[in-house]
């Protein structure tokens, strides 16, 4: 799973933190909290944590990255660790849709590779007591890479007094451009391999075709009083034949884990 992904979670979840102690027993998670919540006070969390990622390139073992935990809502305006856009709910009743407009930045996860770029994108979606469903499709903007990717979402909070937890499974259509920026091997990647002397130098490799990969997650939110709240979620994506034919790929499963903690005020 790409950084830019596992930022996603981790904003979604904070999100889900300010429904969980907004609301206990409201329907709520990942992206949608933001439309949950336009139309109450505005709110602000911060706080840090850590992604460790089980990276599928081969001679690679789990990197740790630091991530900053940001979440804040200005009526239909907010921001989402790197996301911010505009959500829109005309109706909130029994079974909610609800729009966003969002920039998001997509960062990469290779040793070699920490590549940034920016993304534009539009999420439809809707909710009720059987839980979320959400479609989104993003772009690149910065003209790094020309990709787009497609994303298919559906999860089910579950409210346990100060504990929320939300299963949810996905499906995600990367394009041929997505999936070699995020998977791919370039030369320059080569390179800074070799310059730092790693154990083992993976071959230039470029993923040709486009990528159909299978996830699932499971977060849990728990808020410890005084609005602080620790935040966890471990979550697993299923690599399509595409990418996982690559020499530079040993491995099926992309696997991490999002630890934090966060303070709304």
């Amino acid at each position: 799973m790409s950084y830019t992904c596992l930022c996603r979670f981790a904003a979604g979840i904070v999100a889900s933190c300010a429904g969980l102690m907004a609301a206990p027993a409201a329907m709520a998670s990942d992206g949608a909290d933001r439309a949950d919540s336009v139309a109450s006070a505005n709110r602000i969390m911060i706080g840090a944590g850590a992604v460790f990622t089980e990276t599928p390139f081969k001679g690679e073992d789990t990197v740790a990255n630091p991530i900053p935990v940001l979440s804040a809502q200005f009526g239909p305006a907010y921001i989402e660790g790197l996301e911010a856009g505009l959500t829109l709910e005309p109706i909130k009743g029994p079974i909610s849709p609800f729009a966003s407009t969002f920039v998001a930045g997509r960062m990469t996860t290779a040793r070699d590779r920490q590549d940034f770029s920016v993304d534009a994108g539009i999420r439809l979606g809707v909710r009720g007591e059987l839980g979320e469903l959400t479609a989104e499709y993003r772009h690149d903007i910065t003209g790094e890479f020309d990709g787009g990717e497609f994303q298919l979402r559906y999860s089910y909070p579950i409210d346990m007094g100060s504990l929320r937890l939300i299963p949810s499974a996905q499906v995600n259509w990367l394009d041929q451009e997505t999936a070699d920026r995020m998977y791919g091997v370039t030369a320059a990647q080569r390179a800074k391999a070799i310059r730092k002397n790693r154990p083992i130098i993976l071959p230039v490799a470029p993923i040709t075709q486009a990528a159909t990969n299978f996830g699932g997650s499971l977060s849990a939110v728990y808020a410890l009083g005084g609005g602080v709240t620790l935040i966890g979620t471990m979550s697993g994506t299923h690599l399509d034949k595409s990418i996982y034919q690559s020499p530079a790929i040993d491995q099926r499963w992309e696997c991490a884990t999002v630890l934090a903690i966060a303070y709304s005020f």
